[in-house]
């Protein structure tokens, strides 16, 4: 059965609507972005309505109503994996999606992160302008690799990631989103002369899933 025919049954009966991250948990599946992605698919279909509520966004069923069997339940242990970090870049492109579809962006596509999907992270549009995003999380770090030094890597990746685009179109507008830690902040303030040059923003995440553009 595939992700999305876990969802439909699961959303036909709780009208009441679901959030991504309670989808995700309830169909033990190994991250909230697949929750978020499919929902959005089906949003595309005309089969699911995404709406804010007490400031999450809600799946709600549009489509026609079927009588299904309620899908069971499963109560699944807390995991350690790198899923679960609220700095994954994973979780941290979810939020990226949620804060601009709150500000009215329509959202033309989202790479799979956990697939490491090529291409650009994030494509939104808003009356008629097409708004580009490079998304970061943050390292864990291991035995062999410190977390800061490979930070700075990632960080060189995205600003990399604006040159291209820029260079491909010089009227789209352009996001670099990365979560909320000092490390980031010390990199971007290393380079201020880019950002006019460039024209792009800094989406800043925090682990309450807030965002600051700067």
């Amino acid at each position: 059965m595939t992700i999305k025919q876990q969802i439909i049954p699961f959303l036909q009966n709780h009208p009441e609507g679901v959030d991504d991250d309670e989808l995700a948990r309830v169909l033990n599946l190994s991250t909230r972005q697949q929750a978020n992605i499919r929902c959005r698919e089906l949003e595309k279909e005309g089969l699911v309505i995404r709406r804010q509520v007490n400031g999450k966004i809600h799946n709600f069923w549009a489509g026609k109503a079927v009588q299904v069997a309620p899908t069971a339940t499963r109560d699944i242990e807390e995991s350690h994996s790198k899923f679960d970090n609220w700095f994954w870049e994973g979780n941290v492109q979810s939020k990226v999606v949620d804060f601009l579809v709150s500000q009215n962006y329509f959202i033309r596509s989202v790479a799979d992160t956990a697939s490491h999907q090529q291409g650009i992270d994030v494509i939104a549009e808003k009356d008629g302008i097409n708004l580009w995003v490079s998304v970061k999380g943050y390292p864990k770090g291991t035995d062999k690799t410190n977390p800061s030094v490979q930070a700075a890597h990632w960080f060189k990746q995205a600003v990399f990631d604006i040159i291209e685009y820029r260079e491909r179109d010089k009227e789209v507008l352009l996001a670099i989103a990365l979560p909320d830690y000092p490390r980031y902040h010390n990199l971007a303030k290393k380079i201020t002369w880019f950002q006019p040059v460039a024209k792009f923003s800094y989406f800043w995440v925090k682990e309450n899933g807030n965002i600051s553009v700067e």
